[in-house]
């Protein structure tokens, strides 16, 4: 027997939860000591472990509330805010006196943090998607 597919209603709580999630998380962030927010230069960009963190956590508690099938949900939230900062980080640059595209540099400086978030996303969900299958079994009666 398989688990019950999460209704509409409660994907989309668990969307808007996961949104004011991250909101609350990357505000609260803030507060952390500047070495624990500080970037990790790489070859390919600066990484932000802390990001990830709360970023899978976050994630977590839609895959908690939603099971596996919010996976699709947290990786198109993660895909749509980092195209939206790409693309505000390329505005901002203006054009290039070289004449290469804003938009092309900014991302090659950030491909690699792009690509942890949604894998932070996805595992983040997984895990809460897991430990929901795993309450329920708990809690389901024995036959």
């Amino acid at each position: 027997m398989t688990a019950p597919r999460p209704s509409w209603q409660r994907l989309l709580l668990a969307t808007l939860l996961a949104l004011f999630a991250l909101l609350l998380g990357a505000t609260l962030s803030s507060l952390l000591p500047e070495a624990w927010r500080r970037g990790v230069p790489t070859g390919m960009g600066y990484l932000a472990p802390m990001s990830y963190l709360i970023t899978a956590g976050c994630m977590a508690l839609g895959g908690a509330l939603a099971g596996h099938r919010f996976v699709i949900i947290a990786v198109g939230l993660s895909v749509a805010l980092w195209t939206s900062t790409l693309v505000m980080l390329a505005g901002v640059g203006g054009l290039q006196p070289d004449g290469a595209s804003p938009l092309s540099q900014v991302l090659r400086g950030n491909a690699l943090n792009m690509l942890l978030s949604v894998a932070a996303a996805t595992l983040g969900t997984l895990a809460g998607a897991r430990w929901r299958a795993q309450r329920r079994a708990r809690s389901a009666p024995a036959s």
